[in-house]
Order: structure tokens, then C-alpha cells, then sequence
């Protein structure tokens, strides 16, 4: 009896390290993601690769988007770059997807950019969203037909926002300039160990560096090799022996808020704590100010 139990545990340990059982409908395993696809006819997914890669090979009937898809369609930021695209500008790529209010949108992709996608889509309101544990490697792992080609041709939906405002999960850098100093709110930088030294100068990006008093946790230390999601208590632990912990308000800031917004999942939807802010201007906002000598950074250790 004793080795069943141990048996079953073990099973139990591996289905939540596989994306099962996590405290959320939000993310699901490849095999679900099937299931849904088989049995829901007002499903639309979403793979979030870029174009090439998803014309090599996609999920039937599946529709295509990347970062330009997700960002502004003219220069309102300026010269920062990688900013989130407006209400109606995601209305617009959602309708040409069929989606209506009772529309399940999955979405798949590299295991990082659908995160970014899921966070402006919640940002304004739209519920009814799942994600692919592990991306679309998951997702074909389970079966599914794939094949070669652009996707889905465009429908006509009738997709609206609901009117109501945005939750609050974005920041903005008048938010991280007044909580620097502030012991109640911890700002995140999810970025590489070299970005976060100082060492490295991403494209987009003006000065290198980091914000002042940010705590660095990259956002792959939470994910397995197939970047499917470790168990919670190991997420958990780590980021409770970091400072991040749900008593505070957590900003989650990178390049240009993507691998943040996995991050802002992580903690929002699996950890479920109470108040995180993902930082859309991220380092690209941050570094053009710090240009303009407006901010400061800090390198090295």
C-alpha cells in the first residue's frame, strides 16, 4: 500500500511539473489543449511564433501572431519601442480571428510570447483565455494535426472589450520611480544575468544597466528546460528567499515586458498573489531616460 501511495504522489508531482493541477484554468497541459480543440467549436488558437517558424509548421486552423502584432501601429511612444498595442488595435486582430464574447482563446507558441499576449488581452478584459504548458512543442507532442502553410484564413467577429477599466496590472515609470526606495513594493528585474550587470545591451534598448533596488530573478528559473512550469512549491520557495513575497506589490520589468509578463503569470495565476504590476516601458523606457539623464542605473554586482 505504502508503495502505491509513494507511486501516486510521484504521478502527482509529474503531472504539476507538466502544467496539471496548477491553481489556475488559465494554464493547461498539450493533451488538454488537444481535448479542447476536439470538442470546442467556438475555440481560437492563437500561436504566438514568428511568421516563418509558424509557416514551417502550425496547428491546423490555427492564426498566427508576433510582437508587431501586439504593438502600437504608429510612433505614439517615440523612440520606445515594444510597447502594447491599444483596446481597439487588439479588437481589430481579434476580429479577424471570428472571436465573439463566447470565444475560448488558446494560446500557444515559443513558451514566452503567448504570456505577453495573454497579459494585454487580460490587461483589457478578456477572461475566457488558456495557455499551452510548454508552448507548442507540448501542443504537437499531444497529437494534434499539424501542417504547413499561413494558418486560417480571416473571418468576421464582432469582438468588444468589455467598458469597463483596465485591471490593475500594468505599471508605469512614474510608479517604479516613486517605489525605488519604498520596503512594500519589490521591482523584479527578469532579464539574463549579463542584461542585469550591465554586460549586456539588448537591441531597442539605450544604456545598459538595471533600475535601482531591483531584485533580479530571470524569468526561465521558474520553467523546466522545455520551459513548462517547475512545481509550485519550488516556485514558491525561491521567490519567498528572494524578498518576493505576497505582501508586497511586485513590478516585473525586462527588455520590453514579455519574458516579464510570463513572470506576472507566475505570480498572479499560479502563486495568486494579490498585486503585480507588469512594467510595460520595461529597460527600453528605463535606458531612454536614463540617456536623458532623467533616471539613474546601476551595473555591476
Amino acid at each position: 500500500m505504502k508503495k502505491v501511495l509513494i507511486g501516486l504522489g510521484l504521478l502527482s508531482t509529474l503531472a504539476m511539473g507538466m502544467g496539471e493541477n496548477y491553481p489556475t484554468e488559465k494554464l493547461i497541459s498539450g493533451n488538454s489543449a488537444k481535448k479542447i480543440l476536439e470538442n470546442d467549436k467556438n475555440v481560437v488558437l492563437i500561436d504566438v511564433r514568428p511568421k516563418v517558424k509558424f509557416m514551417m509548421n502550425n496547428v491546423k486552423g490555427s492564426y498566427n501572431m508576433w510582437r508587431e502584432d501586439m504593438q502600437p501601429q504608429d510612433n505614439r511612444y517615440g523612440e520606445v519601442t515594444g510597447m502594447r498595442a491599444s483596446r481597439e488595435e487588439m479588437e481589430a486582430k481579434l476580429n479577424k480571428m471570428g472571436v465573439n464574447e463566447n470565444t475560448t482563446l488558446l494560446l500557444t507558441g515559443n513558451g514566452l510570447d503567448e504570456y505577453r499576449l495573454w497579459w494585454i488581452l487580460d490587461l483589457y478584459g478578456f477572461e475566457n483565455i488558456k495557455i499551452v504548458d510548454g508552448g507548442y512543442e507540448a501542443l504537437k507532442e499531444s497529437g494534434v494535426k499539424t501542417t504547413f502553410g499561413g494558418g486560417a484564413s480571416e473571418k468576421k467577429g464582432n469582438y468588444k472589450f468589455p467598458k469597463i477599466s483596465d485591471k490593475d496590472t500594468l505599471a508605469n515609470i512614474d510608479e517604479v520611480k516613486n517605489n525605488i526606495n519604498n520596503n512594500h513594493v519589490a521591482i523584479l528585474d527578469t532579464r539574463s544575468d549579463k542584461e542585469f550587470l550591465g554586460e549586456d545591451l539588448k537591441k531597442g534598448a539605450f544604456v545598459k544597466g538595471r533600475i535601482p533596488n531591483s531584485i533580479h530573478i530571470e524569468w526561465t528559473d521558474v520553467a523546466e528546460k522545455n520551459l513548462r512550469l517547475k512545481p509550485i512549491s519550488e516556485i514558491k520557495e525561491m521567490y519567498e528567499k528572494c524578498g518576493i513575497t505576497p505582501d508586497k506589490e511586485i513590478i516585473p520589468y525586462c527588455q520590453s515586458a514579455v519574458r516579464s509578463a510570463h513572470t506576472t503569470f507566475v505570480l498572479k495565476e499560479i502563486l495568486k498573489y494579490p498585486n503585480v504590476k507588469n512594467y510595460d516601458g520595461s529597460w527600453i523606457e528605463w535606458s531612454f531616460e536614463a540617456k536623458n539623464k532623467k533616471v539613474d542605473v546601476i551595473t555591476g554586482e
